[in-house]
């Protein structure tokens, strides 16, 4: 008996010292997300829209903007433009417009005639055989290429697929290029690949469908570090083949309901059979809502990449008031779980390189006190 619990004892020891040395590699996903990432080199500004996309990009004092929500909140991102800048008058480099729906399109109208707005370049595919006119129709496409050519702003719509455009330290390569035939827009979204500093970003718009997603990955050709994920996370769009082969470290949706800054957890529908969110959650992605966080920045540094919460919310009333929620934190709606089978492999994979790595150094050791 004695013998038994002796063993038992030193059985139990070892596996705490086994625990105490892999430790530093079960730290979560979300802690290595918030590292120190070094110098910054630019920022993905994926704005509080609520079921919309408005996204800015930032990098050495250049700026560019890719959709542009609805049509009422053209006002609040010529806002945060200013606010962001610090300036009144603002320069883009260029605006995309990803596709021709009312909640990417339909803000850009009041932007592109905004005085205090100038834009170097637009992009936007060639429609042929337009989508039906109103919610989802080409109306939008017409006022963004109608906007440009009133600017005298150079429209660019061919030969995109595979561009790569230059912002500050950011490359970004336009990606699901060829031009549109008819039908829904949202497979054919124009995406982009942002990169920085060695670490990359994939914006997939409203891009739905197994065939387009694996295009796309097929263009990138690895793992991203991070996801706008496609079509607001609705359950077309992040298949599982899809989620396997990008692997991003942490995802946006941009969805929820703008207004409803004092919920806590506004975006619970997201968590219950959504298949993106299983499928992401499966690969280990920390995921955030914009609405969550009234927006949410992905930050490109030398070393890394980490988000933080915009904090901006809209009150619903008359007009659209965005106030700043100081008190707001990054809030995840998820942390990132791989299933238990999936966990167990990799931890005892990670305990069992360590002790190999220990095994080897104790025979260097051996072999060089005989020598």
């Amino acid at each position: 008996m004695k013998k038994f619990i002796k063993r038992l004892l030193f059985s139990v020891l070892i596996g705490m010292l086994l625990l105490c040395l892999a430790f530093p590699l079960l730290a979560t996903a979300e802690e290595n997300l918030q590292e120190d990432i070094g110098a910054e080199l630019g920022r993905i500004h994926v704005l509080n829209t609520g079921w919309e996309d408005a996204v800015i990009l930032e990098s050495g004092g250049r700026y560019a903007l890719i959709d542009a929500g609805e049509p009422g909140r053209g006002p609040y991102i010529v806002d945060y433009l200013r606010r962001l800048t610090g300036c009144e008058n603002v320069h883009l480099d260029f605006v995309i417009g990803t596709h021709s729906h009312i909640d990417h399109m339909g803000g850009f109208k009041y932007i592109l005639s905004c005085p205090d707005i100038t834009v170097g370049k637009g992009y936007v595919k060639r429609e042929v055989n337009q989508d039906r006119d109103g919610l989802f129709g080409s109306v939008y496409y017409r006022e963004f290429i109608a906007g440009c050519e009133s600017g005298g702003i150079e429209i660019v719509q061919d030969g995109l697929d595979n561009l790569e455009l230059s912002l500050g330290s950011m490359k970004v390569t336009l990606l699901n290029g060829a031009p549109l035939t008819g039908g829904s827009t949202n497979p054919d979204s124009l995406c982009q690949l942002v990169e920085a500093g060695g670490f990359k970003a994939l914006l997939a718009a409203d891009m739905v469908t197994e065939s387009k997603e694996l295009g796309v990955y097929a263009q990138i050709g690895g793992t991203v570090d991070f996801l706008k994920v496609g079509h607001h996370g609705q359950s077309d769009s992040t298949g599982r083949k899809f989620a396997d082969h990008v692997r991003p470290k942490a995802a946006v949706y941009t969805s929820g309901s703008s207004w409803e800054a004092d919920t806590q957890d506004v975006t619970l529908g997201v968590k219950k059979g959504l298949s993106g969110y299983n499928n992401l959650n499966r690969v280990g992605a920390v995921q955030y809502v914009t609405t969550d966080n009234g927006g949410v920045a992905a930050v490109f540094g030398e070393n890394g990449m980490t988000y933080r919460a915009i904090k901006e919310f809209t009150k619903r009333g008359e007009d659209l008031i965005y106030e700043y929620r100081e008190e707001i934190d990054l809030r995840p709606i998820t942390q990132p779980s791989l299933n238990f089978f999936e966990r167990a492999a990799e931890w005892f994979q990670a305990v069992w390189n360590y002790i190999l790595e220990l095994s080897s150094d104790a025979i260097r050791q051996i072999r060089d006190c005989l020598i």
